[in-house]
């Protein structure tokens, strides 16, 4: 745990040199070049005076992520859930922590739904149901 968070931490630190590194690999460029772009990084720390680093390449980010890519993420994977959402899932106060419950099928409620769809079948079924004349 402390390997990783320290890398977490130098990672944080070196943003610009991680974006230089980014850019290259996107590029195709050898090992030779990602060293050379890691070395000669101007902004090795990603500081700005336009706000914080972090947001604006969050921002930046997810501005690429739009387009039938961003349109897969957000449908199938829940790409709602990022770092500048609150997630209104989670119980807050005293004890929290505790997801709220969602809608779910338990027990004997699949077979008392399955009754209520067959049901309502028969029903449309003995009104006449479909009239192919």
């Amino acid at each position: 745990r402390f390997a990783l968070g320290y890398a977490f931490g130098l990672l944080r630190q070196n943003l610009g040199a991680l974006d230089a590194l980014a850019e290259t690999m996107e590029q195709d460029g050898s090992v030779v070049d990602c060293i050379v772009a890691l070395e000669s990084c101007p902004n090795v720390s990603g500081f700005t005076l336009k706000g914080d680093y972090d947001k604006i390449r969050r921002e930046r980010f997810q501005a690429e992520e739009r387009g039938l890519g961003g349109w897969v993420e957000q449908t199938f994977l829940g790409g709602s859930k990022t770092i500048d959402v609150e997630d209104s899932s989670v119980i807050e106060g005293k004890g929290g922590g505790e997801r709220r419950q969602k809608f779910e099928l338990t027990g004997d409620d699949p077979f008392y739904a399955a009754v209520a769809v067959a049901l309502a079948f028969a029903a449309f079924a003995f009104n006449g149901g479909i009239s192919l004349h």
